[in-house]
């Protein structure tokens, strides 16, 4: 490899205060200009983040900082032999490049780092999964942490504004670990074989809640927690990469996942602009469903918890709620009736903010026929509770998983310990990023700074030319 020439082909910039790095080539090549370019971010999530992530994960299964960095290795390990070729190249690279640019950094901290959220989504519940501990041998703790999680809603034809095409708007939500503000990345990749793609990570993590590209396709991630977890499949960064490289196509993003191991259960919206089309596929360790909008509605949305009910919004097949019901421990299920009561059951601490669901229902029919860039900011940032029917004053965290748990997300602070150079510190679930997009013609407005960061307003871009710049 000729470093000077791979390296011409990368760039690092800022932009209206939005970190910017641009990759392109084989799978190697562009996690070498990764690796090179964000080293001394890498630096920070490796010898810092992560060990606030085993703080985490140590409060949420009540043991030692130590403890939980053997279990989140061990999962490591077994999700090992599940990655991808193109993924595991793109990570050696980043390892090369990095230590090309000073910072001594290990492929197994790498392959770590870079299963950070998949691992996070497991130990949001850790009385359900089968990985490198045996099933139920971690129960819950009263004061876990609370888990939190996205939103995502896309719109077309009759339903969207101005001239019909396929708007997606969508927020991650998600801890704000120490070192991560000042290093959450926009993420231009040209590969040699695949299509252009813009996705937002943390330097380091080869991926993480979706993007889209420049064939219209647009993909995110929600956490759906089912009872069958394991590590034995690909994550969502994975999932994010392989689906904005090689999917063309709504057929293709639905083959991809039928046909390759999932770990965690999460929900994938994805979103064909060319076809103005949208599904919601549903995954866990075992099953793979997908839920298409009702008939007559040209809108689909999604939040943290399963709406794949047979009867539920013209769903049909298998019944993803009941795998979900003994982690969120739902009261019962037995009917749609009692499900919905059972969602919005206000001291519920583990089902995931489904107000936020209602809202976006809200939301997507009152504003039918006039969403674009102006109409979806507001509603990225809306910070009214459905349930309690109440709005969360601007810089008031929510209460529970139910009581003000709103689509613009802010969560109480909760005390960790990590081990040094870390110690105490404190940390909550909010708004990481926001983004608007134009799929098919690359506009897309993005806020991806301070908490939440849809207060600091969005910045707006458009694809194509952020490519044509490689």
């Amino acid at each position: 490899m000729h470093r000077e020439r791979v390296l011409s082909r990368a760039q690092r910039e800022v932009q209206n205060g939005v970190n910017i790095l641009y990759v392109k080539g084989t799978p190697f090549e562009m996690g070498y200009q990764h690796g090179y370019l964000l080293a001394d971010g890498i630096d920070v999530m490796i010898n810092r983040t992560l060990f606030a992530t085993a703080a985490y994960v140590a409060l949420q299964t009540g043991t030692d900082a130590a403890a939980a960095m053997r279990m989140l290795k061990d999962g490591q390990k077994t999700a090992e032999p599940y990655l991808p070729a193109e993924c595991r190249e793109e990570m050696e690279g980043i390892v090369q490049g990095a230590n090309d640019a000073g910072i001594n950094v290990t492929m197994e901290q790498i392959m770590l780092w870079n299963t950070n959220y998949d691992q996070w989504c497991i130990y949001v519940h850790p009385h359900f999964w089968q990985g490198c501990m045996e099933k139920g041998s971690a129960p819950f703790p009263p004061n876990g942490a609370s888990g939190g999680g996205c939103s995502s809603f896309s719109a077309w034809d009759d339903w969207a504004g101005g001239n019909g095409s396929l708007i997606f708007g969508k927020n991650e939500d998600n801890f704000d670990l120490p070192g991560q503000e000042e290093n959450r990345f926009l993420v231009i990749a040209a590969p040699d074989n695949g299509f252009g793609h813009a996705f937002m990570t943390y330097p380091g993590m080869i991926g993480l809640d979706g993007g889209f590209n420049e064939c219209g396709i647009e993909m995110m991630t929600q956490l759906n927690s089912m009872q069958q977890e394991t590590m034995q499949g690909c994550g969502i960064g994975v999932f994010t990469r392989l689906l904005l490289t090689h999917a063309e196509k709504l057929e293709d993003a639905i083959r991809i996942y039928q046909e390759t191991p999932r770990c965690t259960g999460i929900a994938y919206h994805v979103a064909d602009a060319r076809t103005r089309r949208a599904v919601v596929i549903e995954t866990s360790s075992e099953h793979v469903c997908l839920r298409w909008p009702e008939r007559g509605v040209n809108a689909l949305w999604q939040s943290n918890h399963s709406n794949c009910y047979p009867g539920w919004m013209g769903y049909t097949g298998y019944n993803m709620v009941a795998d979900q019901a003994p982690v969120n421990e739902l009261r019962d299920i037995s009917t749609i009736e009692a499900w919905q009561t059972s969602l919005k059951d206000p001291y519920n601490f583990y089902v995931q903010a489904p107000s936020r669901f209602e809202r976006y229902r809200q939301l997507i029919y009152a504003n039918r026929g006039k969403i674009d860039f102006e109409t979806a900011i507001t509603i990225l940032c809306d910070c009214f509770d459905p349930y309690t029917a109440k709005e969360r004053p601007r810089n008031f965290p929510s209460w529970t998983n139910n009581i003000l748990c709103t689509i613009c997300a802010m969560y109480p602070d909760f005390t960790f310990e990590a081990e040094p150079p870390i110690g105490t510190f404190k940390a909550r679930v909010v708004n990481m990023w926001s983004m608007i997009a134009y799929p098919g013609t690359g506009d897309f407005l993005l806020a991806s700074k301070g908490y939440p960061a849809q207060y600091a307003g969005y910045e707006r871009f458009n694809l194509n030319k952020l490519l044509g710049r490689n």
